[in-house]
């Protein structure tokens, strides 16, 4: 919404200043350039606030696991003072009931410090009634942080081949295994983009699988992973 307010204000703006230095002919032309302006900034004003109008549905419930459902054995798998708490000694990915198409969905994550290679996922649009599950998943690590995996799709989405140089530069320095790191999927159709602390990191326009659950998981070997501030919305 604010786009579009911003873009009309600054058209309205630069007209007042330039129009007592500009010929009638050149003032047509202009007005017919303000007008187009003026309309663009209508149309994101409008498709942002329909974004907007979508409520977001909190995926840490206070002190409850309710909707989730571990796939495989768990040594532990709670919900404490709002954060989501994993632990396990296989890899194993932990199912929402909240299925999504479009949607923007975020949280943050505090991976354990005692397994230098401890490796956890957010995934999106995943499915299947039991075992692992098959779709996409933000990767949660300190390797890769905020790549793109294919589950049982191909594996690495992005970065790729040709893409490791731009992935490297956008991830360089973003992830603090000390800290809780913020993660950010936005997916409409075959596209997909994620943000690791309000950057850019990976994005794709090559999905197949067009909606599914929410997930996070343990890859068996490290400490708890703990999740908060966890939510969606769709698109």
């Amino acid at each position: 919404m604010q786009l579009g307010i911003h873009l009309m204000l600054l058209v309205t703006q630069t007209f007042a200043k330039v129009a007592p230095l500009i010929s009638p002919s050149g003032m047509k032309m202009i007005q017919g350039n303000c007008l187009f302006c003026a309309l663009l900034g209508m149309v994101a004003l409008l498709a942002n606030a329909k974004e907007e109008s979508k409520e977001w549905i909190n995926l840490c419930e206070d002190n409850s696991t309710k909707g989730w459902t571990p796939r495989a054995k768990v040594e532990s798998f709670e919900s404490v003072d709002g954060e989501l708490n994993l632990l396990s000694k296989v890899n194993v990915w932990v199912l929402s009931d909240l299925q999504m198409k479009d949607f923007v969905v975020e949280g943050e994550v505090k991976i354990p410090l005692d397994y230098e290679g401890f490796n956890s996922g957010l995934g999106f649009r995943l499915v299947g009634e039991q075992g692992k599950p098959k779709g996409y998943q933000c990767e949660i690590d300190q390797k890769k942080p905020a790549a793109i995996y294919g589950i049982g799709l191909g594996g690495w989405i992005y970065p790729r081949k040709g893409t490791e140089a731009e992935y490297s530069k956008r991830v360089q320095g973003l992830f603090d295994a000390n800290s809780w790191n913020h993660f950010r999927i936005r997916c409409i159709g075959p596209k997909a983009k994620t943000f690791l602390n309000g950057k850019l990191v990976a994005e794709t326009d090559q999905l197949v699988q067009t909606k599914g659950s929410f997930g996070v998981q343990h890859h068996g070997k490290g400490g708890s992973v703990r999740f908060r501030k966890l939510r969606a919305r769709a698109l």
